[in-house]
């Protein structure tokens, strides 16, 4: 039982840059979508980053009462050495965000359902441990999921909206039949 858990724990830990670089792979042949997947898991980073900062909600850990009475007591913005430390924020959880993300981008690129159960798989492992290791709350990782989910697609429609833009329509050269 002890190997299944630090099984789950280094997948968990490590699947959305697992993924990251399993999709990197999957997609080197489609630069288009290559390009788009990079910017979009770079922005979801940072889009991580910044719901964090302004949500400031705790995590589920001991830390979290020292964010609490910070908060109650007028602070909006915790700083430490002038930075604001994102990472001791919980909502939403930057590991199921990425995960999601990743997982949504391959499955609306691919549309290959083995690949999507093995993404699948491991964000599922990814939420999983993030809640047991009380990392995040069941809400924040639901948060999170949804966020990449949304993103994803964004990115997604707007690669696509570029390669139509790309392909334009031939006008008719009057050519006999």
């Amino acid at each position: 039982m002890e190997i299944i858990n630090n099984i789950i724990n280094i997948l968990g830990q490590y699947a959305p840059i697992i993924l990251i670089l399993i999709s990197i792979f999957l997609l080197k042949n489609t630069t288009n979508l290559l390009f788009y997947y990079i910017i979009g898991i770079f922005i979801n980073t940072l889009l991580n980053i910044i719901l964090k900062i302004i949500i400031q909600q705790p995590r589920p850990n001991d830390d979290s009462k020292m964010v609490d009475i910070a908060l109650k007591n007028g602070k909006r913005f915790i700083f430490k050495n002038n930075i604001i430390p994102f990472n001791i924020f919980g909502m939403p959880s930057g590991h199921s965000q990425s995960s999601f993300f990743s997982t949504t981008f391959i499955f609306l690129s691919l549309k290959n359902i083995r690949i999507v159960f093995l993404y699948l798989f491991l964000s599922f492992i990814t939420i999983y441990q993030r809640v047991k290791y009380n990392y995040h709350t069941i809400f924040q990782v639901i948060v999170g999921a949804i966020v990449g989910i949304i993103f994803a697609y964004i990115m997604f429609y707007f690669s696509q909206q570029n390669i139509k833009s790309i392909l334009k329509e031939k006008e008719d050269d009057n050519a006999p039949i």
